[in-house]
């Protein structure tokens, strides 16, 4: 019966309420007036929804009664009634009216972030515009409840507020960040903090958010992104070549940070991992396509690089691609070596930008001896390249519209492009001194930036490096039939061409399922 008697009526939360009202900035001086609203919480329907109303409108006058208030205010929020829910979500966030506190925003948000998963469509329209309403009181305070329910445990909650960044709130990013590029920098910094625990799929959703972030596409905000996206990749791990999990994260991040090195950022801390851990572990990949996917990243980063860049990966590059330029045989009657077009194409480019930046390195005195056996390596190349190549185009050019599109002819028409491209690319080595203005298209369709000087590719046909008289060794070529073509998958997150150009070019694997395997985060099947 005490409880009974404990609880206000309408009339007294009116009469309260007149109290607060009158008294405005002095408000604070009639707690006993506060309290009476506060019971009205545990009244009929009527005293709730006039108390939620109330509770919410003079909470900042009484910091004593605060969590005495929140409590009322959030089993209003949890009633069975839906209008009285209803009313309490829709004034939760005039709690924070009239303040600047940003742990009170944080906590509102935080409240409202969990209602998320409400299956009510009404409550959850409601939520949303609450969601609104605090974050254009106070921004980062309102992310930050946000974002410790991503950092939470409650995956079903955290899953609703990786949603709600994702489209809700970008949804508002005009009116949140462009006017206040401090509150871009704050969600920035919120992001990088999840990123340490999240599946390769809530990865993927958090580097599209940032990527439509304004201060994002300045160098210094593309720069944030890259090296927030090198920490996912652990580039301070060494290379496993076997470890097919972490190869597909460093593959996904390196694709990833490209996106926003064509924004300015420097591509540097991918490429001297790959330079310096990936290449020397390169021939025990096991998978072939897996191998030809790291290279054409090492190629579409090299447009990215600085001069402090090239001074750390030249040489290891240089030493990788000796390997794959090998010398003419000297015995007639020896078979030819294997040659790895697709390698050879993006290391060679990759090589070819990083001159680019320092040009003298091969130029150099020094170098003569060095430059004298890679040219004589490249004599050898340019000419079994340019002899498949013309090969290629005999095929093509006795082949009808229709015969184009099968998969056969597309792959003969992709390594008519690759061999075409290390013609061009030789060429620049053979000037006295070596320069690197030619710009290429690479085969499989990367672009160099805009701003890079082009030099419009001159026709490689006739080109042969000065070389012995010796007739080139023919290149034959066998491609893989249409049935073991049609067994090849591709990959979600980057698609390279599939099969084999010939037996003379690295036959791309299987990338298999990619990142469906996950990153091992969350829980969810990461190893000890």
């Amino acid at each position: 019966m005490a409880d009974a008697e404990a609880v206000s009526s309408v009339e007294d939360l009116y009469k309260n309420f007149g109290v607060l009202a009158d008294a405005k900035e002095k408000a604070g001086e009639f707690p006993s007036a506060y309290e009476a609203i506060i019971k009205g919480s545990r009244g009929g329907a009527a005293e709730k929804k006039l108390a939620s109303g109330f509770i919410t409108r003079f909470y900042r006058f009484f910091p004593a009664l605060s969590e005495v208030a929140m409590d009322a205010m959030l089993d209003l929020i949890e009633d069975e009634d839906p209008q009285i829910r209803r009313q309490a979500i829709k004034t939760l966030p005039d709690i924070c009216k009239g303040t600047k506190d940003s742990l009170l925003a944080n906590r509102v948000s935080d409240i409202l972030t969990q209602l998320l998963l409400s299956e009510d469509a009404v409550d959850l329209d409601l939520v949303k515009s609450a969601m609104a309403t605090i974050l254009q009181m106070d921004t980062q305070g309102g992310l930050a409840g946000v974002f410790s329910q991503i950092a939470g445990e409650e995956e079903g909650v955290r899953g609703k507020a990786i949603e709600y960044v994702s489209s809700s709130l970008m949804n508002m990013r005009h009116k949140l960040f462009l006017p206040h590029v401090e509150n871009e920098k704050y969600l920035l910094q919120q992001i990088k903090k999840v990123l340490s625990d999240v599946t390769s799929e809530e990865f993927e959703v958090f580097v599209e958010v940032l990527g439509k972030l304004q201060y994002i596409s300045s160098p210094e905000g593309a720069q944030e992104a890259v090296d927030a996206i090198g920490e996912q990749a652990q580039l301070s791990s060494d290379f496993n070549p076997t470890d097919g999990e972490a190869v597909d994260r460093f593959i996904t991040c390196f694709t990833h940070a490209l996106k926003f090195c064509k924004r300015g950022g420097s591509a540097m801390p991918f490429l001297e991992y790959v330079c310096t851990r990936v290449l020397p572990a390169f021939s025990n990949i096991p998978e072939q396509q897996t191998r030809q996917h790291l290279v054409r990243l090492l190629a579409e980063g090299s447009m990215f690089c600085t001069e402090e860049c090239v001074d750390k990966c030249i040489q290891p590059l240089f030493d990788f691609l000796v390997e794959y330029a090998p010398h003419a045989p000297t015995d007639d009657g020896a078979p030819p070596p294997k040659l790895f077009f697709s390698v050879v194409e993006g290391t060679l480019f990759a090589l070819h930008q990083f001159l680019q930046k320092k040009p003298d390195i091969l130029a150099a005195p020094e170098s003569e001896d060095r430059l004298k056996d890679f040219r004589q390596r490249l004599q050898y190349l340019a000419r079994r390249t340019q002899t498949y190549n013309t090969q290629l185009q005999a095929t093509l050019q006795k082949t009808g519209v229709v015969d184009m599109k099968t998969e056969q002819n597309k792959l003969r028409a992709a390594a008519v492009k690759t061999t075409a491209n290390i013609t061009v690319l030789i060429k620049d080595f053979f000037h006295n001194p070596p320069v690197y203005k030619t710009s290429i298209q690479l085969s499989w369709g990367a672009k160099k930036p805009e701003d890079a000087p082009v030099r419009k590719r001159q026709s490689t046909e006739g080109f042969i490096p000065p070389a012995s008289k010796k007739k080139p060794t023919p290149i034959s070529f066998d491609l893989p039939t249409d049935s073991a073509a049609s067994k090849r998958q591709s990959r979600a997150v980057y698609q390279p061409p599939r099969n084999t150009y010939s037996k003379n070019i690295e036959a791309p694997a299987d990338l298999g399922e990619g990142l469906g395997k996950g990153w091992g985060r969350r829980g969810r099947g990461r190893g000890s």
